[in-house]
């Protein structure tokens, strides 16, 4: 039962229709890696079904170097190929889509993992309010904030994960993110996002915050 909630929800992420403004890394549309990207993130979800984790960190939406490539939310092509040696993480059987031998870096990627191998004792959930990459118009590799209806189309998914997994401690990382669970009517604690300068404040959040998981 299980295993058929997290295959269907990667196959309803692939049929949402993207558009100049938004990239689907899941569709299989005149995209020869989101099968691989497909996989990635069912390897992913199944993995972490199996560690029950306690706490859920809610992000914004794919980077452009980041999810986009992976598939996997706020994790770049290096950190899944390299693995995280703390928890046995990523690495084996993971495959990239760039080409690149070592994979792509992602720098919100490598300050949020490198920070929970640090504080946090067992690995959070890690999914994105809005699960597409938004970028500017005709310009695939940029970032761009989400509209509010780019955010309401994530809310599905979002309710999606916590109907697989049951946490204790949500945080929303980012207004984006905050905004989303508020409407949502879920309880989660803010943190700063890491990027432009956000990165020793979500430190501090997220250590904190690691308190309430690592019971």
């Amino acid at each position: 039962m299980e295993h058929d909630a997290l295959n269907n929800l990667v196959d309803s992420l692939a049929v949402l229709p993207d558009s100049d403004r938004l990239f689907n890394p899941y569709t299989s549309q005149d995209d020869p890696g989101a099968s691989i990207r497909r996989e990635n993130l069912l390897r992913y979800l199944a993995d972490m079904r199996l560690r029950r984790p306690r706490m859920l960190l809610l992000f914004e939406a794919p980077g452009y170097r980041g999810c986009a490539m992976s598939g996997i939310p706020v994790t770049s092509e290096r950190i899944m190929l390299k693995g995280i040696e703390k928890w046995g993480l990523f690495g084996e059987g993971y495959r990239a889509t760039s080409g690149h031998p070592q994979g792509v870096a992602e720098m919100t990627a490598t300050i949020l993992w490198g920070a929970l191998a640090e504080h946090v004792e067992h690995p959070p959930l890690i999914w994105n309010t809005v699960p597409l990459h938004p970028h500017r118009t005709g310009q695939p590799q940029s970032n761009r904030p989400p509209t509010r209806a780019e955010t309401r189309l994530g809310l599905p998914f979002i309710e999606m994960v916590m109907g697989v997994f049951s946490f204790e401690v949500i945080g929303a990382v980012g207004r984006v993110a905050q905004r989303a669970l508020d409407g949502m009517g879920c309880r989660a604690i803010p943190l700063r996002h890491p990027s432009q300068g956000g990165k020793a404040a979500f430190i501090r959040g997220l250590a904190e915050i690691a308190v309430l998981n690592n019971r």
